[in-house]
């Protein structure tokens, strides 16, 4: 298992075409779709103060997909494929790879999270270069853990990982934040104009974990 502890992180859900979700996606692997051709990219960013690997800062662009039934009491309650994971560290980024097979940005990412009264909004930038520009918001904060359920590929072998999330968490569906998607490699496998400014869900966390259970060969 591989557990990393955050001081925040946001994960906020936006509608995608879902021509780009169908292209990025291992044949394997289907989007969910919030209605016809849209289906949902899931942006999310955190600040781990520690892990194995030490403190790091984290960007993880991903495909909202079905989650598969697992052995668990609690079945996960999304599934995701990972496409793109950024971070502000060499260690961090060979930990990604090399145990969970997620492909990763080869260049350290700045990332600079700024949080007012009622929202956080953060900045990631790269080589010099803005990549994503995301603001949730703020509803009523509780302790809460979540299951979820990560998918990788590793050349011809399906992978999933259950991933557990536990900190003070607050969600809403109000549209209340903000992303913004600039042309960066990072962002290349997205048509950016067919991406929601606004997210249909916005979760803000705080003072957490993040487990990792192992990988597992479909």
């Amino acid at each position: 298992m591989s557990k990393s502890y955050f001081s925040t992180g946001v994960s906020a859900l936006f509608e995608m075409a879902t021509s780009d979700a169908e292209r990025i996606l291992p044949a394997h692997l289907q989007p969910i779709e919030v209605r016809p051709q849209r289906s949902i990219l899931s942006v999310t960013a955190f600040h781990f103060r520690e892990s194995e690997v030490g403190p790091y800062a984290e960007l993880l662009l991903s495909v909202v997909v079905p989650p598969i039934v697992g052995s668990w009491e609690r079945h996960p309650k999304a599934g995701f494929y990972p496409f793109l994971a950024a971070t502000s560290s060499e260690a961090s980024r060979r930990h990604l790879h090399s145990t969970l097979r997620i492909p990763t940005h080869p260049d350290d990412i700045d990332a600079q999270f700024v949080e007012r009264l009622d929202r956080i909004r953060v900045r990631i930038r790269s080589g010099g270069a803005p990549v994503v520009d995301v603001t949730v918001t703020q509803h009523e904060w509780h302790p809460t853990t979540h299951l979820l359920q990560s998918h990788m590929i590793d050349g011809e072998r399906r992978l999933k990982a259950d991933v557990q999330i536990s900190g003070h968490y607050t969600m809403h569906e109000q549209e209340r934040g903000r992303l913004e998607l600039h042309p960066h490699p990072m962002t290349a496998a997205l048509s950016l104009d067919d991406v929601a400014h606004y997210p249909f869900r916005e979760h803000w966390l705080k003072e957490g974990f993040e487990l990792f259970h192992p990988v597992e060969t479909l």
